[in-house]
C-alpha cells in the first residue's frame, strides 16, 4: 500500500469506528456511505481544474455531517496529509478508491451513492483525455445508469 492509501484506509476505518456508535447515527445510513464521503471530501480537496463549473465542489450531506461531530475534522485532516502532485495522479488516488470501495460492497451492499461519484468521476476522466467535451456532459445519463458504471 502506498502512503496515500494509507491514509485514506485509515480516513475510512476512523467513519467506520465512529458510526458503529448508535448514537452517531443518521438517517438513511449504509455502510458503503462512508467510503461515498470520503470519496467526496477527496474531490473536494484536489479541486480538479477541469471539473464542470457546476461541479467544482460536491456537497456533503447536512445529516452526515452533523452525526460526524469533531471526528469530521480528524478525517480531514488526515485526507490533507495525501501527497498529490497533479490532476493526473488525483483522478488515479480518487479513481482507486472508488474501485476498492465497490469491489467492498458489490456484494448485498448499496452502491448507489458510490456508483454516481464513480459516473462522475469517469466523465472528469473523459474530460482530462479530452474523450469528452465539458459542454456535451449528459447528467441525465450519468444519473440513470445502472451500477455497472465503473470501468
Amino acid at each position: 500500500m502506498t502512503e496515500n492509501e494509507i491514509l485514506i484506509d485509515k480516513a475510512c476505518k476512523l467513519w467506520h469506528a465512529w458510526f458503529k456508535d448508535e448514537e452517531h447515527d443518521y438517517s438513511e445510513r449504509e455502510d458503503s456511505d462512508v467510503e461515498y464521503f470520503i470519496g467526496v471530501l477527496l474531490y473536494n480537496q484536489f479541486a480538479f481544474e477541469k471539473a464542470l463549473s457546476t461541479m467544482k465542489t460536491m456537497d456533503v450531506a447536512y445529516d452526515f455531517i452533523q452525526a460526524c461531530e469533531e471526528s469530521y475534522d480528524e478525517v480531514r485532516e488526515i485526507l490533507a496529509q495525501l501527497k498529490v502532485h497533479d490532476d493526473a495522479e488525483a483522478l488515479e488516488i480518487l479513481q482507486q478508491h472508488i474501485r476498492k470501495s465497490i469491489d467492498k460492497y458489490r456484494v448485498g451492499g448499496d452502491l448507489y451513492l458510490l456508483n454516481r461519484l464513480a459516473g462522475h468521476i469517469n466523465t472528469l476522466e473523459g474530460i482530462y483525455n479530452e474523450e469528452i467535451r465539458a459542454d456535451e456532459v449528459d447528467f441525465e445519463r450519468l444519473a440513470t445508469q445502472s451500477t455497472h458504471i465503473y470501468k
